[in-house]
């Protein structure tokens, strides 16, 4: 046999070989970057989780969360549940519950007591401001946290009170359309955001779980305690025991919402003239009659020295 052709084949032969096992090892590879993604992608123990946590979130931050609660816990139950209610209504602002809540307050009391006690005794202030710096800093210490906490119910109760009106509007969309009130409720919640479809979120988990959902219209209602939500609970209650249709109920509830939020508009606009008149007067009109008056003035203060000086 010719031996060119001899080496033809076995070159072929090598090539084929080559490309053979380039493929073989690029499927391997393949195999083991695929088995290793589901390695990564398993679920971990808990301990493996717990232990990829930093040191201060493994060990620090449960400690003085049960040091924090521990301190709590010691305040009466009556207060306890005043202020869960209230964290319920204001969102649980930084995650707070209530014995942290409480804790909060004991070491905001304690801190404005501090700089009471040190700015009696600073004698930079003087005998006349020491009493009174050192009591506000004492009733500031004091009432600091639960301020903090009204605001955030304050603001928590104004973003559902913006959102009802577009939300209930959603709904009644929805089950005009044919939807249930639950679907119109997931419906809302995959559309919009904000409190308000939070609640809606925990609501519909408890129904979910078996909560009747009279149940847990009434205790979202009591969770976030605002007038107008109130009102929506009441009336869809009153149409599922009356038979009245849903969407009937709930379009007239927008109505009203709406109708009520032009006359707050109202109430506020024709509030704000007597508010304007104290800036006008203690402000506003000192500077004009400066502006105004003073090269006035000036000149004739001028011309009255010219002339008591020809005099």
């Amino acid at each position: 046999m010719n031996p060119l052709i001899l080496v033809i084949v076995g070159l072929v032969f090598t090539a084929v070989l080559v490309v053979g096992l380039a493929i073989m090892a690029d499927e391997r590879r393949l195999r083991v970057q695929e088995r290793v993604q589901q390695l990564r992608q398993r679920p971990r123990s808990p301990i493996a989780e717990e232990l990829a946590l930093p040191f201060h979130e493994r060990v620090l931050k449960p400690i003085a969360g049960r040091f924090i609660n521990a301190i709590g816990a010691m305040a009466p139950a009556e207060a306890l549940e005043t202020a869960r209610q209230e964290l319920e209504k204001a969102g649980h602002p930084m995650g707070l519950n209530a014995q942290s809540f409480m804790t909060l307050r004991i070491f905001s009391a304690v801190a404005g007591l501090g700089a009471a006690i040190w700015l009696w005794n600073n004698p930079i202030l003087g005998a006349t401001l020491q009493v009174p710096v050192a009591g506000f800093a004492a009733v500031a210490g004091l009432l600091a946290p639960h301020y903090m906490l009204q605001k955030s119910i304050e603001g928590r109760h104004a973003m559902v009170r913006k959102a009802l009106p577009d939300v209930i509007d959603l709904l009644v969309v929805s089950v005009e359309a044919g939807a249930g009130l639950d679907g119109a409720l997931a419906e809302v919640v995959q559309r919009k955001d904000g409190p308000l479809v939070d609640e809606f979120k925990r609501l519909l988990g408890e129904v979910r779980v078996g909560k009747t959902r009279k149940r847990a219209w009434q205790d979202m209602a009591d969770r976030v305690g605002e007038d107008n939500l109130n009102a929506l609970v009441g009336s869809l209650a009153q149409a599922e025991q009356l038979g009245v249709s849903i969407a009937k109920a709930l379009r007239t509830q927008s109505d009203s919402l709406r109708t009520r939020r032009s006359l707050q508009i109202k109430e506020v606009a024709a509030a704000l003239p007597v508010k304007m008149l104290f800036p006008l007067i203690f402000f506003i009109f000192p500077a004009l009659f400066v502006i105004l008056l003073g090269p006035g003035l000036m000149s004739m203060t001028s011309v009255l020295g010219a002339l008591g000086g020809g005099q």
